[in-house]
């Protein structure tokens, strides 16, 4: 329970009309991780006799068709329109059912074969529409920059079939900061005097004020009054394709672009219906092809000789008999299988994949575990100790029950929404209701719900206490009470933490770590209680004890460590802190509308609840951020430092994940 499974190494052997149909039940079945045996073989003399085996000969086709359907889906899923806020809120609380598909499991080729032909079908349709898209991209495109420059030139009444270069003269236009425009003008005279400057009317953008420039010049100038432009930040505007007058090429191109938007409007119309036709066929034949290309890649990881196939693989050791059942079965006995224990070696390594075993309970603890990392394959798996006291230590941070009865609504809106066709919604659910049902229990018995709500407005008294609160916890009246709290559950927290550490560094030998880590801080803490208890001399003798403990594992610098001992215990300290906070906006949000409802006649009602709702809101949102995090912190930093390994690789079988298909029987 507090350990990763057992893991067993297969070695198998089979003849090569076997190896297909047995890699088709174990991808079905899930229960093997297969390793990649190439470089091996290639570098291990151990392997000599043996080639690395050579994908199955129809894994390019099927690659390539899988990606010509994903590019499909794409295509549809792009014309889709987008969703309101109300349907993505409703997609979160009610996601549409997916009814899964019956598929003969056929061969590949035959798999191919059918592809292609649906492919080629839908292919036929999108193609031509796809192509008009682009043509559509590049006509807006050239009808924009028409647009664009037509604007900026407005001021100039000319048809711009006159602004073209000749065999002798050169035409500049663009704009130009005004700022520059006289230094434009008298370097540009410096270079020659038969040059014609025409202004346009000044016009500003991110406020810069800019000149419409028109500049006919000789060609042999042309080159030498575009350096002097550059350098004043003169940006050319392209007249060469355009002919008639501003006003013109203005409504010619509005009228050009919404031509444009309206055909690729159809366009997307035509994609969708197809969508309606095909999607739920491709989203079907996808998965298939998917699923197909790791069976047929997957012999890339095997070695083989010239009638034979040989591939390893992890098994969950209770997983094992399971597994050779099955290879038997499918072989009908003509095969060769070994099964090994993980050597010191690859545990050492951490090269032995790590699969976590939790009760139902703590299964979705397993998210937050990873996200530090996952477990080493001999490590104590903290998981089951998170579940209990994650969700306890954020309910002790956020202390208000309303707060905690909406997160628990949200939670549970997830995980019966969402959390049916996501794993890691669902988990995120019930670790959302679990934080919210804690701290509704914790913010009702220490004086917490919506701030002093209860008490400010229905009950009259803001000094009044929740008739669910204990006195003695009452969060303001007594905070020195849940410090003291605090530090005992941090105590204990810390304590849970030295025992793993203990019985860890003991199974691995790590007897001087032992002494100073984790059995010195039990002994400093046995100390103070025999003080407590006997007096000063068995306080001296086992605080003795401990010193000398701490001495033979970290010599004399290791006293130095009492002090990151008191840091740790006094990190739980911020339980009270988030406890506090909280509580103490919430106040602040209720005195504050209560202070600007009674301030001004009916305006001050609407400004109470405006601020009321809006520092709430803020309040929920920021502390149970906060008190997330610093849950998080206790854990990764506090209790993880004192015996947690990780650093290894999570367990991943070669599985078939089925969403749209299932396999007809």
């Amino acid at each position: 329970m507090f350990r990763p499974a057992r893991m067993q190494k297969l070695s198998i052997v089979t003849l090569n009309q076997y190896a297909k149909p047995v890699v088709n039940v174990l991808h079905e079945r899930g229960v093997i991780q297969i390793e990649d045996l190439s470089d091996e073989i290639q570098e291990n003399e151990y392997y000599s006799g043996l080639d690395v085996s050579k994908q199955d000969p129809v894994a390019s086709r099927i690659a390539s068709l899988s990606m010509k359907c994903n590019n499909i889906l794409d295509t549809l899923k792009s014309a889709e329109q987008s969703q309101s806020m109300v349907d993505v809120v409703k997609g979160f609380i009610s996601p549409k059912k997916i009814n899964s598909k019956e598929v003969e499991d056929i061969p590949s080729e035959e798999l191919a074969d059918k592809a292609e032909e649906i492919i080629s079908k839908v292919d036929a349709v999108l193609s031509p529409i796809e192509s008009r898209i682009n043509e559509i991209g590049t006509e807006e495109t050239k009808y924009n920059d028409s647009l664009n420059v037509a604007t900026q030139l407005k001021s100039f009444d000319i048809d711009f079939a006159y602004l073209q270069d000749t065999k002798y003269t050169k035409v500049i236009s663009g704009k130009l900061p005004a700022e520059h425009l006289a230094d434009a003008k008298s370097q540009i005279e410096e270079i020659s005097e038969q040059v014609a400057i025409f202004e346009g009317s000044k016009t500003s953008s991110s406020d810069v004020t800019y000149i419409p420039l028109i500049i006919v010049c000789a060609n042999e100038f042309e080159e030498n009054i575009s350096g002097v432009l550059r350098r004043l930040e003169f940006e050319k505007l392209d007249v060469s394709n355009l002919s008639g007058k501003s006003n013109e090429i203005i409504e010619a191109s509005k009228s050009k672009l919404d031509e444009c938007k309206n055909e690729r409007k159809q366009c997307l119309k035509d994609i969708r219906e197809v969508g309606q036709r095909s999607k739920e066929t491709l989203l079907v034949l996808n998965e298939e092809l998917e699923l197909e290309k790791e069976r047929t890649e997957i012999y890339s990881y095997f070695g083989e000789t010239g009638t034979t196939k040989m591939f390893k693989a992890w098994v969950v050791k209770d997983d094992v008999e399971e597994t050779l059942s099955i290879i038997d079965e499918l072989t009908d006995g003509h095969s060769i299988i070994e099964v090994e224990d993980p050597s010191e070696e690859e545990i050492d390594n951490n090269k032995v994949p790590v699969k976590q075993q939790n009760p139902g309970f703590a299964k979705p603890y397993e998210l937050l575990v990873t996200m530090y990392s996952t477990p080493n394959y001999r490590d104590i798996d903290p998981t089951i100790i998170m579940a209990i006291c994650f969700p306890f230590f954020f309910g002790y941070c956020l202390t208000d029950a309303f707060y905690g009865i909406i997160l628990a609504i949200v939670g549970f809106l997830l995980y019966r929404g969402i959390g049916k066709v996501n794993k890691t919604y669902k988990s995120f659910g019930v670790i959302l209701v679990q934080m919210g049902l804690w701290t509704v229990l914790l913010g009702l018995l220490t004086g917490g719900f919506i701030g002093d709500f209860i008490p400010r407005f229905i009950m009259g008294d803001p000094n009044l206490a929740l008739p669910t609160v204990i006195p003695d916890i009452n969060a303001f009246a007594h905070p020195e009470n849940i410090l003291i709290l605090a530090i005992i559950i941090g105590l204990i927290h810390l304590n849970i933490a030295f025992i793993f550490g203990i019985i860890d560094n003991y199974k691995k030998h790590n007897i001087k770590e032992l002494c100073s880590g984790q059995l010195s801080w039990i002994m400093i803490e046995l100390s103070i209680v025999a003080y407590l208890v006997a007096g000063m001399v068995p306080f001296a003798v086992v605080f003795i004890i401990a010193l000398l403990l701490l001495l033979y594992g970290s010599g004399p610098m290791g006293v130095m460590d009492v002090f990151g001992f008191l840091g740790d215990i006094l990190s739980y300290s911020r339980l009270l802190a988030l406890c506090l906070s909280t509580g103490g906006i919430g106040m602040t949000a209720n005195l504050l509308g209560q202070l600007l409802a009674g301030a001004v006649p009916y305006v001050g009602i609407v400004l109470g609840v405006i601020v009321f709702l809006g520092v709430h809101l803020f309040n929920i949102a920021f502390q149970s951020m906060g008190a997330a995090i610093h849950s998080l912190r206790l854990h990764f930093v506090e209790f993880f430092g004192n015996f947690y390994t990780g650093e290894s690789e999570s367990f991943e079988p070669f599985k078939a994940e089925r969403t749209y298909t299932k396999i007809k029987k």
